[in-house]
């Protein structure tokens, strides 16, 4: 095989179904991207590292697939952390690749030399320094494999430009790795005496059941056993929010049948989730099936260190056990507090916006969410009726995200709109991103919820009883500099006008910005 490594890194990302890179070139990665320039690979070129990460962080959770991004050493590697970072929180399956300087000079302080594997360690699932022909095939044969078997997040390949350039070795044996054990027969047995005796059970499902392509699996055990679900932030639609199965979102942000659900059960099965502190807040049993592929995830009485995907095949073999309807009418008899009442307000007020926006989205709609109080909002106003509908990087919640992923978003769902919400404070993280949707056209409709301030911060100041500080902002005009990117835009004074030109910018299936000017409204706390 005459093929230098980066042709060799190439050939193996399109044989594992990578249709996009998201990236940024550099003189480390120039053999990288020459070998892209020669594949069916479509590279799009971001214009900042920590942007390429978020936009493959949201094409992963759409996809369930790797979401790829690039960089070069040094700098271009650096930026990306942050991205990386955020993707790590949340188990969102990335392969990211790093250009490095040549072996010849690594570690002798030269230029833009830096140890990456140190940085990347700790963000992800694992950082190989892939120096050989040897190393890379292995490396990467490990990470589609992982992938595979449902053990998602970041993986990370650094490779020394020198490296890059070397001609391929292939006479070595490529290492086999220890796969997850599959399900036995003792656990299936426990598990099903467990569901018998329970009189409560409730299902929490997590963001894994998308990687591990389980939806089918969980919808056949719901069905047979009748018990009640609810999902976790990421894992919203799953199951449709209007179907009667689903209770809906669990924990801090949940739903008051959720909750109650996971306040009085007897019985919680967690199926690809880590039981984070925010699902966990209202649950009070400690009689927890636990089922990951990430054993540092383990809070539960029963964890199996199972693919969800293998464990519910198997259960779904079975006699399942069924609930009795009485624990499920008990639940529905909780009702949600609708209620609400808006004081008037000089400008818009930010939750009244949220749901003018959403009254415009459908099924053919993905919202990507950004830090602030505007996930807030969008939470507890929405209905999600498929997954990955509704993105928001919980675990870290960087500033900036929204601009980025609804690229990510975007390539993933080709035929939907993508509404990127924001606040004034955030899109100025990222806001050199709007290059990249006017160059590709993408139907992304951005809406920058603008209260000239770091509106969460300013809140955390006034209920710790202190002035406010260093939280206003003197924002430039929005409108003008998505103009200056050829993209339209308006500022919005009524709800009647947003309502009335959404529409017109859905249809017209281009980019469209919308400054919204909002109240300073505290947001309501859990």
């Amino acid at each position: 095989m005459n093929i230098n490594i980066a042709e060799y890194l190439v050939n193996k990302l399109e044989e594992n179904g990578v249709k996009y890179v998201f990236g940024y070139p550099g003189e480390q990665v120039l053999p990288i991207y020459e070998a892209l320039r020669k594949s069916k690979i479509k590279h799009v070129l971001m214009r900042h590292e920590q942007a390429a990460a978020h936009a493959a962080d949201a094409y992963a959770r759409i996809t369930g697939n790797y979401g790829v991004c690039l960089a070069t050493a040094g700098p271009g590697a650096m930026n990306l952390v942050m991205g990386v970072s955020a993707a790590y929180k949340d188990n969102v399956p990335l392969l990211v690749i790093t250009g490095d300087v040549p072996k010849t000079v690594k570690g002798q302080d030269t230029f833009q030399d830096l140890d990456l594997n140190c940085v990347f360690k700790p963000i992800t699932i694992k950082s190989f320094n892939s120096t050989t022909s040897e190393k890379i095939e292995n490396n990467i044969s490990e990470i589609f494999s992982r992938n595979s078997e449902g053990i998602t997040g970041p993986y990370h390949l650094n490779i020394p430009k020198d490296v890059q350039k070397k001609q391929l070795n292939i006479d070595h044996k490529v290492i086999t790795n220890q796969k997850i054990k599959a399900p036995s027969e003792y656990d299936i047995k426990h598990i099903l005496k467990l569901i018998e005796e329970s009189k409560k059970p409730l299902i929490i499902l997590g963001s894994g059941i998308i990687y591990s392509d389980a939806i089918d699996e969980v919808n056949e055990f719901v069905n047979k056993t009748k018990i009640p679900v609810t999902t976790t932030y990421p894992a919203r639609g799953i199951i449709p929010e209007d179907n009667p199965k689903n209770l809906g979102l669990i924990g801090n942000r949940g739903t008051a049948k959720a909750n109650y659900a996971s306040e009085n059960a007897d019985l919680i099965i967690a199926l690809a989730t880590r039981l984070c502190d925010r699902t966990i807040s209202h649950i009070n049993t400690d009689n927890i099936i636990q089922v990951n592929t990430n054993k540092e995830q383990n809070n539960a009485k029963y964890f199996y260190n199972n693919n969800v995907n293998e464990f519910l095949h198997e259960l779904n073999k079975q006699e399942l056990p069924i609930t009795d309807n009485t624990w499920k009418t008990r639940i529905d008899n909780q009702k949600e507090n609708t209620k609400k009442t808006y004081a008037e307000t000089e400008y818009l007020h930010p939750e009244k916006v949220v749901q003018s926006i959403l009254k415009k989205a459908d099924d053919n709609t993905t919202i990507i969410l950004d830090a602030g109080t505007t996930p807030t909002y969008f939470t507890i106003n929405s209905t999600l009726t498929k997954h990955s509908q509704m993105l928001f990087s919980g675990g870290l919640g960087p500033m900036g995200y929204s601009l980025p992923a609804s690229i990510g978003a975007s390539f993933a769902r080709p035929d939907d709109i993508i509404f990127a919400t924001t606040g004034d404070g955030s899109i100025q993280m990222t806001i050199q991103e709007l290059a990249v949707i006017s160059t590709y056209k993408l139907p992304i409709i951005i809406f920058v919820i603008n209260n000239s301030l770091l509106g969460i911060i300013k809140q955390w100041q006034d209920m710790a009883g202190i002035p406010k500080y260093q939280v206003d902002l003197d924002n430039p005009d929005f409108v003008k500099l998505a103009h200056a990117y050829n993209i339209e835009a308006d500022d919005i004074k009524s709800y009647d006008e947003l309502e009335s030109k959404l529409e017109k910018a859905i249809k017209a299936k281009k980019p469209h910005l919308f400054n919204i000017n909002v109240d300073d409204l505290h947001i309501p706390l859990p």
